[in-house]
């Protein structure tokens, strides 16, 4: 039943589904029996089957086996966050933005190499990236690539993930101190000056970073002039809605994309240092499909159990039906079929659109099931692939620049 419900475009009233229990299987039920229902033993359950489901998931996508081989996961992580209903404000306390008092926010991460899931989970918006950041660090392994957004930078956790013999690729923090192999702090406006009069557009260096002068490379590139004028006037009406001026380093680091790793650059040239954190996008495009295809941030206001109870059969769904597309990315990978990445935006609205089917896939008979699976197969494989962009480098020609040939 709660499946049925999340695959649906509107939200549904407890009304609703009780004619649906009692028109699509003969049972009975009073609207206000079915809400009893809902209670904290329920969310404990969907949250274990969430959980199981991640550690048992089925599928994996192999773009190819030398895709960033040097690592043993990719982790790319981020966060969304979207305003909830205020009764539900005890427990999953807004950041203050947009008058909200009630906010939840998704901490995901997956691995770039296989799309495995390696992290699903709701807190509360007032818990910020920084201290998720130093809660996982734990979660990181040996040979783990981590990257991350600047919202989890933090150098005492860059340094837990040296310590753990793991990588780190991120953006630097515009407050942060750098300090050449000599110490001395490095200035940026002479920096640029130098670049600009000799026409360097890139510069990779081994510096020290903070007041603990941790050691790791950085990696300097200039920005072209119209995009560093849009970076100044976003960052000046920032500012302007704070009442504060643009600071002058603020200007100068603006005119440099700056990143920061400790992979070594016979593993990860610079020029090779964008493409790759330029992955962490595929973050916000899940993010961006969730709300427009399952509308995971549009829930009505209902009691808290039921709320939480449907995110997360709205999570469960999504999971399901993304190990089906990289199962059959995975197929598709295997054999060439136009050499293409399917996209997950059409595959996900068809899968959503054909809910049906796949429940009937969950609960039938393997040779039914199988039948099912290569019907929907046929119909993914056309039509279903992500669109070429005129100068832009697709996500497969991403990928081709870390694949040994």
């Amino acid at each position: 039943m709660l499946f049925y419900a999340v695959s649906l475009s509107q939200n549904c009233s407890l009304e609703y589904l009780v004619s649906y229990l009692e028109s699509r299987y003969c049972i009975e039920m009073r609207k206000q029996l079915l809400d009893e229902r809902f209670s904290e033993r329920t969310v404990n359950f969907v949250k274990s089957v969430l959980s199981r489901l991640i550690d048992e998931q089925f599928s994996h996508v192999l773009y190819n086996e030398s895709f960033l081989s040097e690592f043993n996961y990719v982790r790319i992580k981020d966060s969304t966050k979207f305003i909830v209903p205020s009764n539900l404000e005890a427990h999953y306390k807004g950041c203050g933005g947009s008058g909200s008092t009630a906010s939840i926010c998704i901490q995901f991460e997956f691995d770039l190499k296989t799309g495995k899931f390696l992290d699903l989970t709701l807190t509360e918006a007032v818990r910020n990236d920084q201290q998720d950041a130093k809660e996982t660090t734990e979660d990181v392994c040996k040979n783990d690539l981590v990257i991350r957004d600047l919202g989890y930078f933090s150098l005492p956790v860059l340094q837990k993930i040296v310590e753990k013999e793991a990588f780190f690729l991120s953006r630097l923090l515009s407050n942060v101190s750098v300090y050449d192999e000599n110490g001395v702090e490095i200035d940026f406006a002479k920096l640029y000056v130098f670049m600009k009069e000799h026409s360097v557009e890139q510069y990779d260096k081994q510096v020290f970073i903070g007041k603990d002068k941790i050691p790791m490379r950085l990696i300097i590139g200039l920005v072209p002039p119209e995009v560093y004028q849009d970076r100044l006037r976003r960052r000046q009406k920032e500012e302007k809605k704070k009442g504060r001026q643009t600071k002058d380093r603020t200007r100068i680091l603006l005119h440099f994309n700056l990143f920061v790793t400790n992979v070594e650059a016979r593993i990860l040239p610079s020029e090779k240092v964008m493409p790759l954190y330029r992955f962490r996008w595929q973050v916000e495009l899940m993010f961006k499909n969730w709300k427009s295809v399952f509308s995971i941030h549009t829930l009505q206001k209902m009691k808290e159990e039921r709320y939480i109870t449907m995110l997360y059969i709205r999570l469960i769904l999504i999971i399901v039906n993304l190990q089906i597309i990289n199962q059959l990315q995975s197929t598709l990978s295997k054999h060439r079929i136009r050499d293409s990445i399917l996209s997950y935006k059409k595959t996900l609205q068809t899968l959503k659109n054909r809910f049906s089917d796949i429940l009937y896939i969950l609960r039938c008979e393997q040779e039914k099931a199988m039948e099912i699976l290569k019907n929907i197969y046929l119909i993914l494989s056309k039509n279903h692939w992500r669109e070429k962009r005129k100068k832009r480098e697709n996500y497969l020609e991403n990928i081709g620049l870390f694949i040994c040939q």
